[in-house]
């Protein structure tokens, strides 16, 4: 028999991944759950987090409740794992319902956002673009302050259970729980009030309480579009301006980088014009922002077109008619696509949807006709353009319905 030594147990990521899940479970099972609270805050994303925090420290009794196994685990997707957290603008505009925003987030909309993670002790730093991130560039800090913020406060973390259902009841809210893991045991919770921060994607609870929403849709994403052979030209980057053009008006602009794709176009302006764009738009794209016509013109007739396109571009757009480097330019102005709808949707960084805003109180974040219900984050049809609008719009629309959630249940 061979008397070789037998090999070490692996103990590679998967199985740090499987003991991670395990301890998750364990904790998630040892929860001991109250039955009956003050605010139930359905949904610890981003908002919910900020949502539970608010009303623990007004002095409400809170518990959050998140289907996945750990609180907050969205946040570190955002930003390509930086957390760009909010933006040195926050210009209105960049929303979608302006005027709704507006009221909610009032005349100190970033004072707000950067004053509540000053007292996480959270430092922010600012780059191009005005996008804020944590000076660690890591959206786990972010995280980290948010959960260590909302159990001082008192807020109980109740991972691991799906909100199923939510009824009305003389005293508040009844919700139904169903834990996701094995051996867990469908749970009742009694709650004087309730917080839908369950993202855009899920409507059942709103739908439960009878609440109107508009269809959620993935948006920042890319487009899938129709007018260039986009398979060759697939990884290609390019500065563009962007205008997209519905029955012949102009109903978006937008301008910075652009990543060709064998579907059509990635990038921050795809994202911005995903928002907007319906099948069948037109989209016209000016491949060479920085040179005027004029310019780009003469240049072209020194040097051909190797100091002004990409060559793999250069060759598409001289395939459309005349070669001549001149001619080729001035197409390089005016690339045509159509729309046909958006693409790699699985990736999508927010749907909008959700909620109708005009079911709300900009004040409070009320349900208007359901006393006692609130909303915010991504579960409102609310949506904003790349570089921390998104964020931003979490953090306060947390802020003001954890807040006013309180209120309710003290009668301010």
């Amino acid at each position: 028999m061979s008397s070789r030594p037998r090999s070490a147990p692996h103990t590679g990521r998967g199985s740090s991944r499987l003991a991670r899940e395990r301890e998750l479970v364990a904790r998630a099972r040892g929860l001991a759950m109250p039955s009956q609270v003050d605010v139930a805050v359905v949904g610890a994303g981003a908002a919910g987090l900020v949502a539970s925090i608010a009303a623990a420290e007004a002095g409400a009794q809170v518990v959050a409740i998140e289907r996945g196994l750990e609180c907050g685990r969205s946040i570190l997707a955002t930003g390509g794992g930086r957390c760009n957290l909010a933006n040195a603008s926050l210009s209105i505009e960049r929303y979608r319902h302006p005027g709704f925003v507006s009221a909610v987030s009032g005349t100190s909309f970033l004072e707000d956002v950067l004053g509540f993670f000053s007292a996480c002790g959270l430092a922010v730093a600012e780059e191009e673009g005005g996008r804020l991130y944590p000076v660690t560039r890591e959206a786990a800090s972010v995280r980290e302050v948010l959960l260590a913020r909302a159990l001082k406060a008192g807020a109980v973390l109740a991972c691991g259970r799906e909100a199923t259902d939510v009824a009305r009841t003389d005293g508040g809210f009844r919700l139904e729980l169903l834990p996701v893991f094995e051996g867990g045991r469908k749970e009742t919770l009694a709650a004087c009030t309730v917080v839908i921060a369950t993202g855009g994607n899920d409507g059942s609870l709103a739908g439960s309480l009878g609440l109107p929403r508009v269809p959620a849709r993935p948006v920042l994403c890319p487009l899938a579009c129709e007018g260039l052979a986009f398979a060759a030209l697939d990884g290609r980057r390019t500065r563009v301006s962007a205008v997209l053009v519905r029955d012949g008006v102009t109903v978006a602009r937008e301008a910075g980088e652009l990543l060709f794709r064998p579907y059509g176009i990635s990038g921050i302006v795809s994202f911005d014009l995903s928002r907007t764009a319906l099948p069948g738009d037109k989209l016209v794209l000016d491949l060479l922002p920085e040179v005027d016509e004029h310019t780009a013109h003469e240049l072209a007739s020194r040097g051909g077109t190797a100091g002004l396109l990409d060559d793999a571009l250069a060759a598409q757009l001289a395939q459309r008619g005349s070669s001549r480097a001149e001619d080729v330019v001035a197409r390089a102005k005016a690339v045509e696509l159509t729309v046909t709808g958006t693409a790699d949707e699985k990736r999508a960084q927010v749907m909008a949807g959700g909620i109708d805003v005009d079911a709300l109180d900009p004040a409070t974040l009320g349900c208007q006709d359901v006393p006692g219900a609130f909303a915010c984050g991504e579960a409102v049809d609310v949506d904003g353009a790349c570089g921390g609008y998104n964020l931003a719009w979490a953090w306060k629309s947390g802020m003001v319905a954890g807040t006013s959630a309180a209120r309710f249940v003290r009668r301010d």
